[in-house]
């Protein structure tokens, strides 16, 4: 059925991903299977919620009350208002929660939806985020498509909604999602081009669109680009297969830019810096902000930003991260939220080369690591580890074949380890008179604790002992 092939493109907008712990994978386009005889899909308005005792809960989804975790179940009974596929009823329940409890949705009273079901337990109907279940406010580009299916008609290749966005975060609650209507799109391949235009309500569709490798493009208002909230850049190039039914919401956000370096007390650049935006007003310590990146190129870059004044902050979580050293850090260099100065981003304005500075580092040092293998090194992948009793754990830094380098804090104890994933394509080995051995899929490293305050022991060496040789298997 159609929901097999829908992304979680709006059910982000149903239910927040803050809000509980699950995660939808997003489905490529695919053939249109249409709506199948044993699907149940409606529109339909809660008229009652019951939640079930724990005891009856526990006895659907396999566990025992007064076990760990609730397992909560939920009966949420419908009015249905539209059929597309299932029974002939005005009423009907559908289940939330039990085993699917990460991802129940979770519907509320006198609210209408359009309701994707799976049967399971019992034969229960259940609905998730995952499985296309949305507000009906939300299913505009969608209705039209599932009353073709149901009718016989025509449906739509590629459908949406497109509208006037901000990234994650950079929300003005005086200034929701607004749908842009009459607005040219087109999809181009190599050999095709098909136009369409959105309506009112920023809906649009593409028809008889032929299978290839396709750019949606659309004529925009100025300082906007067409992308998607979760995207840095532009909208990339999909593959179509014929006979395609494939939902695509697209937005239109803000090409405001802001780009910079975070540097050392030095003046370095640092290696590794994560970074966040907010704006003036909405910082909260607790909450997450846009979020970005400082790599090996020394540069950080908020992409899709709109008009206003905001602040940047690095380390929001006040880590302790021997990999980036410094505490909680407000632009352009002060630790005190109150004395963080504002960057003010006028419409569709690209700001750059601002210069971040970070001090106050926690003390750490350097420790090189060396690697040896009694009887030669056999072929496969080898991988370090230093587990502290504080801060963060240090990431590796290979410096020559067989060397690497961590950076620890002088106020920890490191446990350094390593292991190496050999290559079951190179099994076979001589020596020791042996003839050939194979070698089991990994083998450990003996471990050496370290004081980081220790600044004595500047280098260590772990030493793999030679693999069993045992005979191959015939």
């Amino acid at each position: 059925m159609l929901r097999r092939i829908l992304g979680v493109l709006l059910l982000s907008a149903a239910a927040p991903a803050a809000s509980w712990a699950c995660a939808c994978s997003q489905a490529p386009p695919g053939q249109c299977p249409g709506l199948q005889k044993d699907d149940v899909v409606f529109l339909g308005t809660v008229t009652q919620v019951t939640v079930l005792p724990r005891q009856t809960a526990s006895a659907n989804s396999g566990t025992q009350a007064g076990g760990p975790g609730p397992a909560v179940l939920v009966r949420y009974h419908f009015h249905i208002d539209e059929k597309f596929a299932g029974p002939d009823a005005s009423e009907i329940d559908v289940f939330s929660g039990g085993d699917d409890g990460d991802c129940a949705y979770r519907f509320k009273k006198d609210e209408t939806y359009v309701v994707y079901t799976q049967q399971e337990t019992e034969g229960r109907l259940f609905a998730t985020r995952c499985n296309g279940t949305r507000p009906a406010s939300d299913a505009l580009a969608l209705l039209p498509q599932l009353r073709a299916m149901r009718d016989g008609k025509r449906v739509a290749s590629v459908f949406g909604v497109l509208r006037r966005s901000q990234p994650p975060t950079l929300e003005l609650p005086d200034d929701p999602d607004e749908p842009l209507p009459d607005v040219a799109l087109r999809l181009r391949s190599r050999y095709d081009r098909f136009t369409a235009t959105t309506d009112e309500h920023g809906v649009y569709s593409f028809y008889d669109v032929h299978a290839g490798d396709y750019q949606f493009t659309a004529d925009l208002p100025s300082a906007v680009q067409l992308s998607q909230r979760a995207l840095t850049g532009p909208l990339p190039t999909f593959t179509i297969p014929g006979n395609a039914c494939y939902e695509y919401n697209v937005d239109a956000l803000p090409t405001g830019h802001i780009e910079g370096t975070v540097v050392d007390p030095d003046g370095k650049p640092l290696r590794l810096a994560s970074l966040e935006l907010f704006r003036v007003g909405k910082y909260d310590g607790s909450h997450s902000g846009l979020w970005t990146f400082q790599g090996a190129k020394g540069i950080f870059e908020f992409n899709h930003v709109g008009p206003g004044e905001y602040i940047i902050v690095y380390n929001r979580g006040n880590r302790m991260d021997p990999n980036s050293p410094f505490p909680r850090t407000f632009y352009p260099g002060t630790q005190n939220v109150k004395e963080a100065k504002s960057v003010e981003v006028k419409e569709g304005e690209q700001l750059t080369k601002l210069v971040f500075s970070v001090g106050n580092q926690f003390p750490t040092r350097e420790l090189r690591v060396h690697l040896n293998w009694k009887d030669g090194r056999p072929p496969g992948t080898a991988t370090l580890m230093a587990k502290g009793d504080k801060g963060d754990n240090p990431a590796a830094e290979k410096i020559a074949d067989g060397a690497y380098e961590f950076t620890l804090f002088q106020a920890a104890h490191y446990t350094i380890s390593a292991w190496e994933d050999l290559d079951p394509s190179r099994a076979g080995r001589t020596g020791r008179g042996a003839g050939d051995c194979s070698l089991p899929p990994r083998i450990d490293s003996d471990s050496i604790v370290v004081d980081g305050a220790d600044e004595a022991t500047k280098e260590i060496t772990l030493t793999f002992a030679s693999p069993p040789c045992n005979p191959p298997q015939p």
